[in-house]
């Protein structure tokens, strides 16, 4: 199987054109994007979950009409469906999975679920559930919803698969969950096995893992992530010099044994792949990649001979740019942000996150895709186009990354990288875009005098093109409005008192996000966070007063330097700590690397106080 573009490349520039058209028009978004998130086949419909929305749609492929929509309690993450029954994985703290009956529309009722419930699957009467900020995976009675059993995962699972026989529950986890400042920082899978759960670190430098699929024999896992390259300066971009990207494929048999394949081709990123599947005959693999709008079709008995071949040769599979030659098509897809994916066997059907659409692909050689769109008169707002270049590798070199490659989420990625903004052979740990345009300058050694200064400079310096105004413009929309997720360390039973529209308030919280109370510990450790010293640097409302300060935690070639006091908000998934990612943890920060108590006064805290105010400093 050769590698083909199956659209020519014209249509996705055109698409790109026309997204830059009306983010100039500053469209009205009238009823609102749908955002689909999630797709299942259910018999001759495909069953299409919207994120913002919060409608899943039954869609008649052949028509292309929507048959059945049914409204959702919350916006949802992901579903399960067994039989005539889907199980929705909705909202955030608090999260639900809501059971509907799909022959007659209606809800049937709701089981609690954890911070953010993600990747629901049922298997032998059982719901499992990856709360992805409990950092937990969930084991419920799929008909009642009592909670069985609950297992740790690593940090933020995102995915879950579980075996035929359900005696294997694996998830992944999203990000790397050690300090950065080491030799080996990666992401890890959970496997819980006989009631244990034991955690296998992925290949170094793996990092914004998405998708995990199972193959049907129960014997293979693959795994979609991002495998990037922290431990060079970014000087360029050419062969994945940064970061490439990758399906890791593991026998089930043997964990340890890890197999991350290269999706990239020497000459064309295949930039942050989502979606994972297997054909159901397992003779095909099939992986979405997000950044490049593209789905790869992959001979999966061919993979393995030629994985075997390397094994034998000794050969590092993760270092092979175009291992998938001749064994591998990649179908440009006529829609922007492919995440979710499902087949019937025939066929294949992609959401477009962005697009608000659905791609039909058959299977069959040389059949072109199919767009059945799903939201046909919305228009984007420049937020959320914003949004939308944010994760688009089209306005990257070679498609090799997007934005969201090192800020997944508009967030943090985990490791530490050797930026050339402030020298060379001084690396940083990659800092939230969060608050980022209220809290100037920016960079660990405020080396920008804006967010966004930061934001062109980066597609001049990270991306390696030059960006359209417009386009820059409406990705610092997005980052300007971005909306806090709540703390997992609050009390999401307990609502906190109503946020105001004034200043001091919005700044750091936005209006309409619900955040629950604060635990009698961190309450404890807010006045603790005062007497010890720490909102001298961290006041409210962003908890930071924007200054570069003398932390005494500079070393190496910044010995000396002053360091960027950042932001406390949402510090809770911000880790590792510190401007080099040294700390794992916030009391590590506050400890260990606090002597002579310069970032404040925690050397003479007992070991209750010390709980008290990193529960404090973790709740905002």
């Amino acid at each position: 199987m050769k590698m083909k573009h199956m659209l020519p490349s014209f249509l996705a520039a055109a698409c790109c054109l026309l997204a830059l058209v009306s983010c100039r028009q500053e469209p009205d978004s009238g009823a609102g994007p749908v955002a689909p998130v999630d797709v299942k086949v259910y018999g001759k419909l495909v069953a299409v979950l919207g994120h913002e929305s919060k409608k899943l749609e039954l869609v008649d492929p052949g028509s292309g009409k929507v048959v059945k929509s049914i409204r959702l309690s919350g916006k949802p993450n992901g579903m399960a469906i067994d039989g005539n029954t889907a199980y929705v994985a909705e909202g955030g703290p608090g999260g639900v999975v809501e059971v509907v009956a799909l022959d007659t529309g209606t809800v049937k009722g709701a089981f609690p679920a954890g911070h953010t419930p993600m990747s629901p699957v049922v298997r032998n009467g059982k719901l499992y559930v990856a709360a992805r900020f409990d950092s937990k995976i969930v084991e419920m009675d799929a008909s009642s919803g009592k909670v069985l059993n609950s297992w740790p995962a690593s940090r933020e699972p995102v995915a879950l698969a579980v075996s035929p026989d359900g005696k294997k529950i694996w998830a992944t986890n999203h990000l790397p969950a050690g300090a950065a400042n080491g030799d080996f920082t990666a992401a890890a899978l959970t496997l819980v096995e006989n009631g244990k759960a034991v955690h296998f670190p992925l290949a170094n430098g793996t990092q914004g893992v998405r998708g995990m699929a199972v193959s049907p024999d129960g014997r293979y896992l693959a795994v979609a992530h991002v495998l990037s390259r922290y431990q060079v300066p970014t000087t360029q971009l050419d062969r994945g010099w940064m970061n490439t990207n990758a399906v890791t494929i593991m026998d089930t048999a043997c964990p340890d044994r890890l197999h991350p394949v290269l999706l990239d081709d020497p000459d064309a990123g295949a930039a942050n792949p989502w979606g994972v599947l297997f054909s159901p005959d397992g003779s095909r693999l099939l992986v979405t990649h997000a950044g490049t709008h593209e789905l790869s079709i992959i001979d999966f008995p061919a993979l393995l001979a030629r994985m075997k071949k390397e094994d034998r040769a000794g050969n590092p599979v993760s270092e092979r740019l175009g291992f998938l030659h001749d064994i591998r098509t990649r179908v440009r897809l006529p829609l922007n942000g492919p995440r979710a994916l499902a087949s019937d066997g025939e066929n294949v059907y992609v959401t477009g996150y962005f697009s608000d659409t659905l791609a039909q692909v058959p299977l069959k050689a040389d059949a072109v895709p199919r767009n059945i769109p799903l939201n046909a008169e919305y228009r984007p707002s420049r937020e959320r186009l914003g949004e939308q270049y944010f994760n688009d590798a089209s306005h990257c070199f070679q498609g090799w990354q997007s934005c969201a490659t090192c800020h997944p989420d508009a967030r943090v990625d985990g490791l530490n990288w050797d930026l050339l903004n402030d020298g060379m052979g001084n690396p940083k740990n990659t800092r939230t875009m969060f608050l980022s345009h209220r809290t100037s300058p920016v960079m660990s050694l405020g080396v920008r005098a804006s967010a966004e200064v930061a934001v062109t400079a980066g597609f001049v310096h990270i991306q390696f093109m030059e960006p359209d105004g417009d386009l820059a413009a409406c990705v610092n929309e997005y980052l300007k409005n971005m909306k806090e997720v709540p703390s997992p360390f609050l009390m999401a039973g307990h609502p906190s008192r109503p946020q105001t529209k004034e200043t001091g308030c919005a700044q750091c919280h936005a209006p309409g996000v619900e955040r629950g109370s604060l635990t009698e510990s961190a309450r404890r450790g807010r006045e603790i966070f005062k007497t010890a010293g720490c909102v001298q640097c961290h006041p409210h409302p962003y908890f930071t007063t924007k200054e570069l300060v003398a932390t005494g935690t500079a070393k190496g070639l910044d010995e000396g330097r002053k360091i960027l006091v950042p932001s406390l908000v949402e510090v809770w998934r911000t880790a590792p700590y510190l401007h080099d990612g040294r700390a794992k943890t916030l009391r590590e920060a506050v400890t260990v690397h606090n002597r002579g108590d310069i970032r404040g006064k925690t050397s003479s805290l007992n070991d209750r106080e010390l709980e008290d105010l990193v529960n404090y400093v973790q709740s905002l």
